[in-house]
């Protein structure tokens, strides 16, 4: 959830990461994604523009909401997302469907954070294990007030 503090608010930029061979799609329920730039430097983030429905007024909220979906046929890509967070919100939520593990696979993934910098990949500290749901073969964590100017990163083994 964001809050305007100017007069007007019509968008945001949004910094992401992905490391895989094929594309992510960026989608959401509640605001237009526009404005995509993939770079192909690792060490910078990709880029896109979440654009209101409507522009909010001074002191307005909403929430943002800003779905992914990675796909990684040839496990390319790293076994971790990221979200550069430079400016408070109230919550951010991690949800990783990991559909080709097996039965089996119970293993933990680490939530860690870094001081926000241009580098993508660093020193980062553990901050909490989020259990993997076997059941439904996913991470899932929900991060209340998570402290603005930092990395976060969701990490699992591949």
């Amino acid at each position: 959830m964001i809050q305007c503090k100017r007069l007007f608010l019509t968008d945001i930029p949004y910094n992401f990461k992905w490391t895989g061979s094929i594309r992510p799609k960026l989608s959401s329920t509640s605001q237009i994604i526009e404005d995509i730039v993939f770079h192909d430097d690792e060490k910078k983030w990709d880029e896109a523009k979440i654009k209101f429905k409507h522009p909010l007024k001074y002191n307005e909220s909403t929430v943002i909401h800003i779905k992914t979906e990675n796909d990684d046929p040839d496990h390319k890509a790293q076994p971790w997302i990221s979200c550069k967070l430079d400016s408070p919100i109230d919550m951010m939520t991690f949800r990783v469907l990991l559909s080709y593990k097996d039965a089996n696979f119970n293993k933990p993934a680490i939530l860690e954070y870094k001081d926000l910098n241009t580098q993508i990949d660093g020193d980062y500290k553990a901050l909490e294990s989020v259990p993997f749901d076997k059941g439904n073969k996913m991470y899932s964590y929900c991060c209340a007030n998570p402290q603005p100017g930092r990395i976060y990163r969701l990490r699992w083994e591949r």
